[in-house]
C-alpha cells in the first residue's frame, strides 16, 4: 500500500518538473498574441487615427439619422393616433348628446302615455257609467212600453165593451 502511495507521489512530482517546463513556452506565446493583438488595435499614424476618428463620426452621424428618422415615424404615428382620437372623442359625445335627447324625449313619451292612460281610464268609467245608465233608461223604456201596451190593451177592452 505505502509503495502505490509512493509510485503516485512520484508520478504527481514528475507531472509537476514535466508542466513547469511547458509553463514558460505558453507564457511567451500568450504574451506575444497579446502584443500582436494590442499592436493591430492602435492605429500607426495620424492617417489612420484620421480615418478611425472619421468611421466613428460616420457611425454616428449614421445611427443619428436612424434616430432622427424613428423620432418623425413616431411622431406622425402619434398624431395620426390623436386624430383619430379626436375623431372617436367627437362621435362619443355626439352620441352621449343624443342618448340625453333620447332620454329627455323617453320621460315625455312615458308622461304622455300616463296622461293617455289617465285619460282613457277615465273615459272607460265614464262609458261604464253612461252603459250602466243606458241600461236603466232601455229597462225602464221597456217597462213603461209593456205598461202602455198594457193600458191600451185595456183601452180597447173597455172600448169594445162600451160599443
Amino acid at each position: 500500500m505505502i509503495e502505490a502511495i509512493m509510485y503516485f507521489g512520484i508520478g504527481f512530482l514528475v507531472a509537476t518538473l514535466l508542466g513547469l517546463l511547458f509553463i514558460p513556452l505558453v507564457h511567451n506565446r500568450a504574451v506575444r498574441l497579446t502584443i500582436k493583438r494590442l499592436e493591430a488595435s492602435t492605429p500607426m499614424s495620424m492617417v489612420e487615427i484620421r480615418a478611425d476618428r472619421d468611421r466613428l463620426r460616420a457611425e454616428f452621424a449614421i445611427s443619428t439619422r436612424r434616430l432622427e428618422m424613428k423620432i418623425e415615424e413616431l411622431k406622425a404615428k402619434t398624431s395620426t393616433q390623436l386624430a383619430e382620437l379626436g375623431k372617436k372623442t367627437t362621435a362619443m359625445n355626439q352620441l352621449k348628446k343624443e342618448q340625453a335627447e333620447n332620454k329627455v324625449t323617453n320621460v315625455a313619451l312615458e308622461a304622455r302615455d300616463r296622461t293617455l292612460r289617465d285619460q282613457l281610464r277615465t273615459t272607460v268609467d265614464a262609458l261604464q257609467i253612461k252603459s250602466s245608465a243606458l241600461r236603466d233608461a232601455t229597462r225602464e223604456l221597456a217597462d213603461k212600453e209593456a205598461e202602455l201596451a198594457k193600458a191600451l190593451g185595456e183601452l180597447a177592452g173597455r172600448s169594445l165593451v162600451a160599443s
